[in-house]
């Protein structure tokens, strides 16, 4: 039988309640917003009106800085989804590794069935309770400190146990005291209509776990539907977005605007074929080879795998540190543990320098690379290609001035820009001469966007 919602309860009831369901959260760990509640919720019970809505507040604050997703216009129930779907507890990691573990599931079945019920809490419940025990300190001012504070103080004193003799019903409170109503006032927890906010790259498998966890307080019944879903799309960093940068042990997401397609063009078309073509076999399981791009600076090494991610959205890229070789091992394992498939981009590597002999030493105590990461590395021109790290070497030599104004007149037909192919030739010549700048993908992309201002 569903227990009743807290909108429902009298404050004496909704006290006994909140307690017992709070006292058995074990999900989050040490969760400032819980142990905020619970304070709240014990400030209450001893008749502490000013400490409940400072700790109610305290909450709010938790709940605004968080980074839970604006979902249901209400920052307690958004907070709570955040805890379930979004941090990678112990139940979310075990899925996500593809585990079965009946004790994590039959406590995660425990935990669901704890938040569904106080999803149920609001913010104007906690404003009724504290009006309600408001009005009764008006006849009974000195409640808080009676039968049991004082029992208790006896215990442990030696005393007589004899509780504080309070006024009867109806009687009022002498003016010593009486206290003086305050207007309390409480920040409201809701915010707006039911809507999906921002974007997670998994929100088409998300959209119907929302709607069914949002419209239920029930959620234990579905704790194999986010066992199936942690298993599918990974959990934690990697429900949001499909770009990362290593720091430290941890990671940060990279913008959206990395996501950028490369324009077609005839310059480094066959390295582009390859590296496209060695992704889909990773991709599928198939055989593939961990890659080196080598060539020299701004010729558009990193921008061709960033484009991967346009290419392939199934493909999730960290940005790592070579220079950070325990950090790296960590995410290696992490990635493991992942369902997902990821390439790891060493960016601007020496390929005979000491990090990547430290990266190879550091992976024998991983035995291997994890099966779903693929290496992909940059270097500069003159670095003598790694054929034992990374069996696919790829060259970006510069382009010459007909491959170069080629470039340009193909990034100015992609932005509509009419154009005489001669007047671009000479475009180049002159930026060349100019700029005294060595001719690749990033000095065409300044080349174009000049003859397209005109200057």
């Amino acid at each position: 039988m569903a227990m009743r919602r807290f909108d429902t309860m009298p404050c004496e009831e909704a006290l006994g309640v909140a307690c017992a369901l709070l006292c058995r959260v074990t999900l989050p760990g040490e969760d400032a917003a819980l142990a905020g509640l619970t304070q709240l919720f014990d400030a209450l019970a001893q008749y502490e009106l000013p400490r409940a809505v400072r700790a109610y507040h305290d909450v709010t604050r938790v709940l605004l800085t968080a980074p839970a997703r604006r979902v249901c216009g209400d920052l307690w129930r958004d907070y709570l989804l955040y805890l379930v779907l979004q941090t990678p507890h112990p139940f979310a990691r075990m899925a996500a590794a593809g585990e079965q573990d009946d004790a994590l599931c039959a406590n995660m079945r425990e935990e669901l069935a704890i938040l569904g019920a106080l999803s149920t809490l609001g913010g104007k419940d906690i404003a009724r309770y504290v009006a309600e025990r408001q009005r009764e300190t008006q006849f009974k001012p000195r409640q808080a400190k009676d039968s049991i504070s004082v029992m208790s103080s006896a215990v442990w004193s030696g005393a007589t146990m004899r509780p504080l003799p309070r006024p009867e019903k109806g009687e009022e409170a002498g003016p010593s005291g009486a206290a003086a109503p305050v207007p309390f006032t409480f920040t409201p927890w809701q915010y707006g209509e039911e809507a999906m906010r921002g974007s997670f790259v998994c929100d088409e498998a998300l959209e119907e776990l929302y709607a069914r966890l949002l419209h239920t307080p029930q959620w234990d019944t579905l704790t194999e539907d986010m066992r199936c879903f942690f298993a599918s799309y990974g959990c934690g960093d990697f429900l949001r977005g499909r770009a990362f940068r290593q720091e430290g042990a941890g990671l940060a997401s990279l913008p959206e605007a990395v996501i950028m397609p490369l324009v077609p063009t005839t310059l480094y078309e066959p390295q582009r074929t390859e590296l496209i073509e060695n992704t889909i076999r990773f991709m599928r399981g198939e055989p593939a080879c961990h890659m080196l791009l080598y060539g020299d600076s701004g010729t558009g090494k990193t921008a061709y795998v960033l484009a991967l991610l346009h290419e392939l959205p199934e493909v999730r890229l960290v940005l790592a540190d070579l220079q950070d070789i325990a950090g790296l091992l960590h995410l290696l394992r992490a990635l493991a543990a992942q369902p997902l498939r990821f390439i790891v981009l060493l960016d601007n590597i020496d390929p005979g320098g000491k990090g990547l002999r430290g990266l190879r030493a550091g992976l024998c105590s991983l035995h291997a690379l994890p099966p779903n990461v693929l290496l992909c590395a940059t270097a500069r021109e003159g670095c003598p290609p790694e054929g034992d790290t990374f069996p696919l070497c790829l060259h970006f030599a510069r382009p010459n001035m007909a491959d170069f104004t080629q470039l340009v007149c193909d990034l100015l037909e992609e932005q509509g820009v009419p154009f005489d192919r001669q007047a671009v030739h000479e475009a180049c010549v002159d930026y060349q001469v100019d700029a005294r700048d060595r001719l690749g993908y990033a000095a065409g992309q300044r080349v174009a966007g000049i003859y397209a201002r005109g200057e």
